[in-house]
């Protein structure tokens, strides 16, 4: 005899909506947190100690990983549950191990966003455009890095601007892009392991005071890291800078005491747009490259709300403590930014997929690399 078709009750086809959102975790719930140093881990102990003296529910526990990729994999076979990570390691989390977000940081009330990529100039630059770079100067912080190198490269191959070919050879393509640069730690071996990549990329780069260290990944090249890019460009030794948009706001009003920066000022400068306009140097929520997401907490697919609602539990305690632990701060450690990013305001629970809090555009720049194998 054929069973009757079992049907869900309609009251409880109406909730399902409601249950994807809302979730129940185990108050009894054990998370292991993936650390990297000595620094953050003592954070962690400490973090757990005080949460069982606050009687939070739940036990933290704290696992060392060699490096973020070693954290990813303990966190896809178990031995560990949850790791913030920045947004280039969300990606490859969830990409080649179909890993997904528990929770991520907002910063300063914004959510989600750790800052805008702009590409900034001089203002008597007049012809220059986001649209024809070629064979202009640029300055960059650093190679493989999010400012200098994902965001700006990403943008010049989405917008057929470069073409890395068969090969994919980003620096050998962002050499025959440019006329001349500065990308401080292109020539180091361990990006340049044949000796071969473009000395034009170099050819910006100033080195020390000596002359020396020429192109180092390193201070000691003063045109390293967001700071040195805009003094290349304030030196007119390059055409544009691929910055963060508070770059140029943080080397003002004295807070940099060094010579280029006191004789900078905010009228001499301006941002190129992607759509090959400008802008004033205030208007980076519209003309940015792109807007970087804030680090967040990756977990497996079926522990986002169960690592969520402890994470919840800790922060309606420590998140916004002025004294004893604050979840936020890392003063005392030695270190910054451990367990999460010091200028966290809050975290705030992901729904979606890490495309999600990626962002459309973060991700598209990001797909641009997908020749160099991101698994």
């Amino acid at each position: 005899m054929e069973r009757p078709e079992r049907r869900l009750p309609v009251a409880f086809l109406l909730l399902l909506p409601l249950l994807s959102v809302s979730c129940v975790s185990n108050p009894r719930t054990i998370v292991s947190w993936c650390v990297l140093s000595d620094a953050e881990e003592q954070k962690c102990l400490d973090l757990a100690g005080n949460a069982t003296s606050q009687n939070i529910r739940g036990t933290l526990q704290c696992v060392r990983g060699l490096n973020t990729r070693d954290c990813i994999d303990k966190i896809k076979n178990g031995t560990a549950d949850a790791a913030s990570m920045t947004a280039d390691d969300i990606y490859a989390a969830g990409l080649c191990h179909g890993l997904e977000l528990a929770a991520g940081e907002s910063h300063n009330r914004v959510d989600g966003i750790s800052y805008y990529v702009v590409a900034m100039a001089r203002r008597s630059s007049s012809d220059l455009s986001l649209l024809e770079m070629h064979e202009r100067s640029s300055c960059h912080p650093g190679i493989r890095t999010t400012v200098g190198w994902t965001v700006p490269i990403g943008y010049l191959v989405n917008t057929s601007q470069i073409s890395v070919g068969e090969q994919c050879n980003f620096p050998r393509a962002v050499g025959n892009f440019f006329g001349y640069s500065c990308v401080p730690g292109v020539k180091d071996p361990r990006h340049d392991p044949r000796g071969n990549n473009p000395k034009n990329l170099c050819e910006a780069c100033i080195g020390d005071e000596n002359d020396r260290h020429i192109c180092a990944s390193n201070h000691r090249e003063r045109h390293y890291g967001e700071a040195g890019a805009l003094r290349c460009v304030a030196e007119n030794l390059g055409d544009v800078a691929f910055v963060k948009h508070t770059t140029v706001f943080d080397n003002l009003d004295g807070k940099n005491q060094e010579s280029w920066a006191l004789d900078l000022e905010l009228e001499d400068l301006k941002l190129l747009c992607p759509d090959g306009t400008e802008a004033g140097l205030d208007e980076y929520e519209r003309c940015h490259l792109a807007a970087v997401p804030a680090n967040a907490v990756v977990v497996r697919m079926e522990d986002k709300c169960r690592v969520w609602k402890y994470l919840e539990r800790l922060q309606n305690v420590f998140g916004n403590a002025t004294e004893g632990f604050s979840l936020f701060s890392s003063a005392g450690y030695g270190e910054s930014d451990l367990l999460f990013s010091d200028a966290t305001h809050h975290l705030q629970r992901v729904l979606g997929s890490y495309t999600s809090w990626l962002g459309p555009t973060y991700t598209t720049m990001l797909q641009a690399f997908e020749c160099e194998g991101f698994c």
